[in-house]
């Protein structure tokens, strides 16, 4: 068989060909690429361009005074809103650090707890044990009437009242305060506060109560410290009340749980990408009769403990039906301090179950009319989900074998 042969003007030839067909190729793709990209752009552009109408209409036509930087981020908080998620939120710069101060439950200031009450005035509701409040004489109960002799009415709204309060550690401020038909001023120089989120007390029947106000940074090491202290002192039964819990962290939370059920999952997450991620116990646990106490103010981390105890079948629930949270919320920083608090992922029961809209039913229902003002000022014997959670866990205890 006679070998082909190609000229070397025709290989060159050849040569040429691919590479022009080659680069026609890529040239129709990367112009069909870069269409749709300038095309993705033009619609971005005229979606924008309303704000930039709206921004200078009003420019052009607002008669009163205004701050740009104001508006601005009012239509950033406004973008977020329109998500219709109402657990994702915009924040400025400066709420963002008071965020980050609630989450770290520490702060520079006196340690009082306070809700407005009557008129424009504000009630202390806790007072830090150790704080400087608390050694200068504040009480729970007294009506917080002055900041360094400025009433508060005329200071705006709560976050204003609190900017005044705080300040730098170991600068002085002087709270006046109404007691009955008193009112006392009270010195003090402002500290570094920790925000215990976990009271302990040993009830009757040696059942150990726990109130957990929230899942933020250091709460599990209390709630530890806590629980463990109730134990040592006998604790035969224990009642965990996470009413009006707003949540907060899952690793938190996760290491609460740990203490308190067997081997397993406890909650897994899923993002928007698809991706699982478990949060898991080990095989050590606590193994005494429990209950919890829930409302429908005990949304997030608060209802998902609830559950897992519940789920597992070692804690009986008791109160009102949950709110029904199923989303995690991730705090992402923009580059001017503001933030954007958006939720991120979908958060699961140890059965695999999303809360979201469904919440948790109790496994005994028992309904108050209170607010989160009054809850404060209740005493123990009028609580009546606290005292069918103390009825149910002494029945646990009386049919527990004999040790």
């Amino acid at each position: 068989m006679k070998k082909r042969t190609i000229s070397v003007a025709t290989a060159l030839m050849l040569v040429l060909l691919t590479v022009v067909a080659t680069f026609n190729i890529t040239f129709f793709a990367s112009a069909e690429y870069y269409n749709k990209r300038l095309g993705s752009l033009s619609d971005d552009e005229s979606r924008y361009a309303k704000l930039k109408t709206v921004a200078d209409t009003v420019k052009k036509y607002f008669i009163g005074d205004y701050s740009e930087d104001d508006a601005l981020e009012g239509a950033a908080a406004g973008y977020v809103d329109g998500l219709g998620d109402k657990w994702s939120h915009y924040y400025t710069a400066a709420q963002t650090e008071q965020l980050l101060e609630a989450e770290s439950n520490s702060y520079v200031g006196v340690g009082l707890t306070y809700s407005t009450q009557e008129s424009d005035l504000y009630t202390v509701l806790s007072v830090t044990p150790e704080s400087p409040a608390a050694k200068a004489g504040i009480k729970v109960g007294d009506v917080l009437t002055k900041v360094d002799g400025v009433a508060v009415e005329t200071l705006g709204e709560a976050a204003d009242l609190a900017a005044k309060v705080k300040g730098e550690e170991g600068t002085p401020v002087t709270l006046t305060v109404r007691r009955g038909t008193e009112e006392l001023d009270f010195t003090m120089n402002r500290a570094s506060v920790y925000n215990e989120s976990v009271k302990a007390e040993m009830l009757d029947n040696h059942i150990g109560y726990l109130s957990i106000d929230g899942f933020e940074t250091n709460v599990d090491t209390e709630f530890q410290t806590k629980l463990q202290d109730l134990i040592d002192q006998g604790a035969q039964g224990l009642i965990f009340d996470v009413r009006w819990n707003p949540g907060g962290f899952l690793t938190v939370l996760r290491n609460m749980l740990d203490l308190l059920l067997p081997e397993g999952t406890v909650i897994s997450t899923v993002d928007k990408q698809g991706a699982v991620k478990e949060y898991t116990s080990d095989a050590n646990c606590i193994t005494l009769p429990m209950a919890v106490i829930v409302n429908a103010d005990s949304v997030s981390a608060a209802e998902f403990f609830a559950a897992a105890l519940q789920e597992y079948g070692v804690a009986a629930v008791v109160g009102a039906h949950t709110g029904g949270k199923g989303y995690s919320q991730q705090l992402i920083r923009l580059d001017d301090g503001s933030s954007i608090n958006l939720s991120t992922t979908r958060y699961y029961t140890p059965k695999g179950n999303n809360l979201a809209g469904v919440g948790i039913t109790p496994d005994y229902e028992v309904e108050m009319d209170m607010d989160y003002s009054e809850f404060y000022y209740l005493d123990h014997k009028d609580d009546t989900q606290l005292q069918k959670a103390i009825e149910v866990v002494g029945e646990k205890i009386a049919a527990a074998p004999a040790a």
